[in-house]
This record gives structure tokens, C-alpha cells and sequence, in this order.
């Protein structure tokens, strides 16, 4: 996390997506192997575990060498790239409450969003659906869980709130 007058940036730890990238490492090998065996279950467990290790894999390395931080906060608003629906960039107009819910693992930050269906509307239909799905149950389709917070969500809450004209 970066602070800086006028700017606050947050970025995911780095242990989380070298151990995704990891374990995606040793399941296409798994599945490689297996494809590789004979016979037609080893054959088709191998292919599966290749897809789902595979894109597993390549998710976690562009994590690693993408440098986009999850979150950024400045007088002007809120950027977000951390939650599932990369909301992208907040005015302090369209941003209502900072919240933190409880969550196994730490706290989930939620930003409230004042309208989430104009939110929603600058995103992929996919991360659309999960978004509706999470404000229904969340408030917000802009939420980052505990998993990708360098810090606790009630510390950068108020981080993020000193910002708000």
C-alpha cells in the first residue's frame, strides 16, 4: 500500500497469486501425466485437469506481471481493479457508504455504489451477473474480500474515507 499526499494506493499481496501460480504449476503437470498414461479415464482426467489448471495458471501469472493496483483513492474518487466487477473509476459522486463486512479471513470491504446498474453497465455481461448476485446479497457489487487486502478492510476504509470531500 502507497500513501501519498493526495494519494492512496493498495496492492494485492504477492503471496497469494505466486501460490496460485504454483499449485497451477504442479496440476498441469498432474494432468499432462495422466493424459499421457493410456487408456481413456486418464485420457480425459488429464485433458480436464489441463483446462482447469491451465487457466488457473495463466490468471495467476498475469496477476503476478500485471501492476495494476485493486484499488486506488484520490480527491476525485475511487478507482477500482480488485473487485470481481472492476468497477473501474468512482467519482466521490457515485460513491455512497464504506463499509466493512464481516468475512471468514478478515473483513470485506464494500464500497457502496449510489446507482449499481450504471456500474454494471461498464462491465463484461459475466462479471455483470456475479455483481447483481453480490449486491443482492452484499449491498454493493463493488466489494473486496479479505483474501486480496495487503491490510485490514476497517484500516483502509478509513484510509479511503479521508479522501472523500
Amino acid at each position: 500500500m502507497t500513501r501519498e499526499p493526495g494519494r492512496l494506493e493498495v496492492r494485492a499481496p504477492r503471496t497469494a497469486p505466486a501460490l496460485a501460480l504454483a499449485t497451477g504449476v504442479v496440476g498441469l503437470a498432474a494432468g499432462i501425466w495422466l493424459a499421457t498414461l493410456g487408456g481413456t479415464a486418464s485420457l480425459v482426467l488429464g485433458l480436464v485437469l489441463i483446462v482447469f489448471f491451465g487457466v488457473g495458471t495463466v490468471r495467476a501469472a498475469v496477476r503476478l506481471l500485471r501492476g495494476r493496483p485493486l484499488l486506488v483513492a484520490t480527491p476525485e474518487g475511487i478507482d477500482d481493479g480488485g473487485s470481481i466487477v472492476t468497477a473501474g473509476f468512482l467519482p466521490w459522486s457515485e460513491v455512497g457508504s464504506i463499509d466493512v463486512l464481516p468475512a471468514r479471513g478478515g473483513g470485506m470491504l464494500v464500497i457502496g455504489v449510489r446507482d449499481p446498474e450504471a456500474v454494471l453497465a461498464r462491465t463484461t455481461p459475466a462479471r455483470a451477473r456475479v455483481g447483481r448476485t453480490q449486491a443482492g446479497r452484499l449491498g454493493s457489487p463493488v466489494v473486496l474480500p479479505p483474501s486480496v487486502l495487503p491490510v485490514p478492510a476497517e484500516e483502509l476504509a478509513a484510509d479511503i474515507e479521508a479522501f472523500r470531500p
